[in-house]
């Protein structure tokens, strides 16, 4: 994959977000403070804590780099793609007992892609071999949405693609058994391909989501770990649309645009203008439906895009009832994915920690 250098200011440029505003009555009181967002203190600091088991470290706080971003350094995971080695991240499932017994996000939205022809699929060959996963990109059927299935019986070795292992299926050679989990594993790298390092380290989007080269043989990667209210600090690793994923330098995922239709997605709001702040377009964080790990959460994201009608009515708003009650109130405008894109996009961002947000009015 290329890496795009995608600045705020091109961002906001290509975007199309004018800042321009109308007169606003004061018909919300709260909502004339303005100015920048702060970084929240205590005695203590901000608390974080992992809710995925396979992190092996993290930080909510920037390191030694500009960016206002901190970083989680997760377990990398093989998989067998024909003749060829991806690497994937484990993030969410869909059954709860699954989640538990593999310390993953228990998410329950992601039942409802069962039986849908959106997700792709993940053999398990047992015998501490890698599974073996059908699509990666830049395939259209590429989805970081898998259905676990387990290969039993016969040589399962020889196995290395999907096509073999439905050819040796038909054969009657092995057993294929659906677990009927869904999990939410994104790829951070594939046979040509891969998620890029950001080497200045600055801007949200920069040159991509990973903070060091891909070493596989250490089983490890550490990726840039972005503020979300409330309290979740999240990753960005693909999305259902070509534009957006070449800005954010991730892989496209289209099958992810049908979760929406079934109710598999949360809506996310990010701010085009207003509070500044570390927010993907310069401005305050975003914001989600629900908390991260809620019955109603999910990873994949509805992405809107908010606006100021009046910049100077700015405040940082923190929940989804806030931006609702602005919404009615008629001091935000929401654009279905951001102001320059056709329609509404999905953008797979995983949460690993949850704790207090840095960010203040």
């Amino acid at each position: 994959m290329n890496r795009i250098h995608f600045n705020r200011r091109n961002f906001l440029r290509i975007g199309g977000l004018g800042g321009a505003g109308v007169a606003v009555g004061a018909v919300f009181p709260g909502l004339a403070l303005q100015g920048c967002a702060q970084l929240a203190e205590g005695p203590a600091g901000p608390r974080s804590e992992a809710i995925v088991a396979d992190v092996i470290d993290h930080s909510i706080h920037p390191g030694d780099w500009p960016g206002a971003f901190g970083h989680v350094t997760m377990r990398l995971h093989e998989a067998v793609h024909e003749n060829g080695s991806a690497y994937f991240i484990r993030t969410d499932a869909s059954d709860h007992a699954f989640a538990e017994e593999e310390g993953l996000v228990h998410v329950p939205l992601l039942a409802t892609a069962a039986g849908r022809g959106i997700a792709n699929e993940l053999y398990l060959r047992g015998d501490g071999l890698a599974p073996v996963i059908r699509s990666v990109p830049p395939a259209d059927d590429f989805s970081p949405l898998f259905e676990i299935k387990r290969v039993t019986g016969g040589d399962t070795r020889r196995l290395r693609s999907a096509a073999q292992i439905r050819e040796a299926e038909a054969a009657g050679r092995v057993t294929v058994e659906s677990t009927r989990v869904l999990v939410n594993y994104p790829l951070i790298a594939w046979p040509g391909g891969g998620l890029t390092v950001d080497e200045e380290k600055r801007e949200y989007l920069g040159g991509g989501q990973l903070l060091e080269p891909l070493d596989p043989a250490s089983g490890r990667v550490t990726l840039k770990l972005h503020e979300a209210f409330p309290g979740s600090y999240y990753l960005v690793t693909d999305t259902s649309m070509a534009g957006p994923a070449q800005m954010m330098s991730v892989p496209v995922s289209a099958p992810l645009d049908r979760l929406v239709e079934i109710g598999a997605t949360d809506k996310v709001w990010v701010f085009t203008n207003g509070i500044e702040g570390s927010g993907v377009m310069g401005h305050q964080p975003a914001v989600f439906g629900n908390p991260a790990g809620s019955p109603a959460w999910s990873p994949y994201w509805d992405h809107f895009a908010l606006s100021w009608n009046d910049e100077g009515r700015a405040r940082l708003l923190q929940s989804a009832q806030e931006i609702r009650a602005a919404l009615d109130a008629g001091l935000l405008e929401s654009h279905d994915g951001t102001p320059a894109t056709p329609r509404g996009f999905v953008v797979n961002c995983p949460v690993p920690v949850t704790g207090d947000n840095q960010t203040t009015a």
